[in-house]
């Protein structure tokens, strides 16, 4: 009977009217989506949206992987880079060098996955002027946070050692995310509808025992924002896409802020965060241990962040079991708890429409590439028995820009896209 209803649901949300693909300053407006999963002839003869992605994210983050390997055996760092440990002029200009050569490396990956690839399959209408503008900002923003960083980094190392480095990177990255969630806060929308919206969801999710934490929606350009968690204690807030708000149905909004505050409310969103920076800190602690790294000099400092870069590495390939196991855990939470599985499923099936488009997909390629489960393994596939940790392996990638993580915006789901490097996407 279930599946029965999830074909209908399927059926019927393939012909929905939903908010056209929006550009930066551009009106939005209604049109017929009918394109289900198979939104285009080229995707459907030569390569699918998510695996177009996919491989796109494979060679930035393959190349970058590369790149630091040979940086690390041939000790590149040390022959190109000032070794000084006390050279403020020389430090800021190698700095601002490792952040350029990185800046120019990924451009051509950001170009494909966040302008040429989503026009090519009709993901959005943004023009390159408003998404080279988007970019340029998001970029300014990365490298501002990598140069700070550094500068405190090399400050509090030669005057404190690493301790006085732990203390710096658990401070800094504290102080990163209260930055994000300020910049979320700036773009929340305010307004009778959306108020009207949330609460008639909110009212749906009492029935099912879930207590909903402060929730607020923001505006996007990426129809790929899918918003998330932010904050800690009292300040703990879910976030919701203006896009989701239009379109989804009230049932549907009521399940992912239902999904949301289950997380919260069993700690699964705690565990998350406090994991993925326990992974950076030691994977960071780690590296300083590597012949020719120091955190003294500049030429010290990038032999970690490329030891750190495969560090990263190993975090794609495992953590994201992590992540499909809370997810799998909340999909049990809201069926015991009264929540329809048919609801839960074709949300699910929505929300994966505005991402990678695709249902299902190999178990090898899930169980290392997606930290969210296929839409096919929902309601089928128990979390009970898994480690979980709340979207842990996109929150270590956004915390690793405090350790120079290299990776952090070149992965299949955020690699072009700006809007995703400060939130990747989550469940």
């Amino acid at each position: 009977m279930q599946t029965e209803t999830f074909s209908r649901a399927q059926q019927a949300t393939n012909e929905e009217t939903v908010e056209a693909r929006r550009g930066v300053g551009c009106q939005s407006s209604k049109k017929t989506v009918s394109r289900g999963y198979q939104n285009s002839l080229f995707e459907s003869q030569i390569m699918s949206y998510a695996r177009s992605r996919l491989w796109l994210g494979i060679s930035g983050v393959g190349s970058l992987v590369v790149l630091s390997s040979i940086a690390l055996t041939m000790q590149l760092p040390g022959s190109f880079l000032p070794s000084d440990t006390f050279a403020p002029t020389s430090d800021g200009w190698g700095l601002l060098w490792v952040f350029a050569l990185l800046s120019i490396w990924l451009l051509p990956f950001d170009l494909l996955g966040g302008y040429i690839l989503p026009r090519r399959f009709e993901r959005t209408t943004q023009g390159f002027a408003p998404w080279l503008g988007q970019y340029g900002r998001g970029v300014g923003l990365q490298a501002l946070v990598y140069f700070s960083t550094a500068c405190l980094i090399l400050l509090s190392g030669r005057t404190a050692g690493l301790v006085g480095v732990l203390l710096v990177i658990l401070v800094a990255t504290l102080g990163w995310a209260m930055i994000r969630d300020l910049m979320l806060h700036r773009r929340k929308i305010e307004n009778p509808d959306v108020k009207a919206k949330l609460q008639d969801a909110i009212e749906a999710i009492q029935s099912w025992q879930i207590f909903v934490p402060r929730t607020i929606v923001v505006d996007h350009k990426d129809e790929g924002f899918t918003g998330g968690i932010i904050g800690l204690g009292n300040y703990t807030t879910i976030v919701i896409p203006k896009l989701w708000l239009d379109t989804f149905s009230a049932d549907k909004l009521a399940v992912v802020i239902a999904r949301r505050a289950t997380a919260i409310n069993r700690g699964s969103y705690f565990y998350g965060l406090a994991f993925a920076c326990t992974w950076n800190v030691v994977g960071f602690m780690l590296c300083t241990l590597l012949p020719g790294a120091d955190v003294v000099s500049v030429a010290g400092l990038v032999t970690v962040a490329c030891g750190f870069a495969i560090w990263s590495f190993l975090g794609l390939l495992t953590l994201p079991s992590v992540s499909r196991g809370a997810s799998l855990q909340v999909d049990d939470v809201l069926n015991k708890n009264g929540a329809a599985a048919a609801v839960i499923k074709s949300t699910a099936y929505e929300m994966d429409k505005l991402q990678d488009a695709e249902p299902d997909r190999p178990k090898l390629i899930e169980t290392i590439f997606h930290p969210i489960p296929n839409v096919t393994s929902r309601g089928t596939t128990s979390g009970s028995e898994s480690l979980a940790a709340w979207n842990v392996a996109r929150m270590a990638l956004l915390q690793s820009w405090i350790c120079f993580g290299f990776l952090s915006r070149c992965v299949h789901c955020n690699v072009g896209r700006p809007e995703l490097w400060t939130m990747l996407p989550s469940d």
